[in-house]
């Protein structure tokens, strides 16, 4: 295996079983290289040297990968994209909001996935969000306060279980994955964000995945030598 690949995995505490079957998933991965597509955390604004105990078991389990020389790669979500320096700070994990990789002579686009989402409501959101007032407002709370203020804006952890996937966004994501392989600019797409497991192939050869929703799901990618895709199942934890 070259690589592996998980996606919203929405951690949200100790006590999520979630967490464990993650942490399972992680220990037992032989692989030179890890690749997150964001959503890990269902909410974590991150603080320079501050580590969330809610998260360490996952953040163990990243730096035992690490210690073994696994390449760490992150593509931050929609609910943990103020993570990413935390995350090199401690892992020196590599993050960027989009990676063009090749493995086994495929070329791969790797993204989020709600890049496909052009609403006007989904941009607002997002400009919010990321935006200089908000990232005061976190700060000016601390860790503890932005953590609470985070989950009630992510909907807790009640909402996952509630989040079914939206068709036209399935769709759109779909054809964004259509027009990067129509462009010749990927063999494979990759992504997660709608939690619609898939696993497609397109006209003119390319492949669109979906990871899902890895609370749902428990599945991950798995890129093989030769660069074909096999969506596996994790332990169920």
């Amino acid at each position: 295996m070259l690589a592996a690949l998980i996606s919203d995995v929405h951690l949200v505490g100790r006590n999520d079983p979630t967490q464990d079957a993650l942490v399972a998933l992680l220990d037992g991965l032989d692989t030179p290289e890890l690749v997150i597509l964001g959503d890990l955390f269902h909410f974590w604004w991150g603080f320079p040297g501050v580590i969330d105990v809610e998260f360490t078991p996952t953040v163990a389990a990243l730096h035992r990968l690490a210690r073994r020389g696994v390449r760490l790669r992150f593509v931050p979500g929609n609910h943990d994209f103020a993570i990413g320096e935390t995350l090199q700070g401690m892992l020196g994990m590599e993050v960027a909001s989009r990676l063009d990789l090749t493995w086994g002579g495929r070329r791969f686009v790797l993204v989020h996935g709600d890049e496909a989402d052009t609403t006007w409501g989904y941009a607002l959101t997002r400009f919010v969000l990321r935006g200089p007032l908000f990232a005061a407002l976190m700060w000016a709370l601390g860790p503890a306060r932005a953590r609470r203020l985070g989950l009630r804006l992510a909907g807790g952890s009640r909402a996952l279980a509630a989040h079914d996937p939206k068709p036209w966004l399935v769709a759109a994501q779909r054809a964004w994955a259509e027009a990067e392989v129509r462009a010749g600019r990927a063999d494979v797409v990759v992504m997660g964000h709608s939690h619609q497991l898939e696993h497609a192939h397109l006209e003119g050869g390319g492949e669109y995945i979906n990871l899902g929703d890895f609370t749902r799901d428990r599945q991950y990618l798995a890129v093989l030598d030769d660069g074909r895709c096999e969506l596996r199942r994790a332990s169920s934890g």
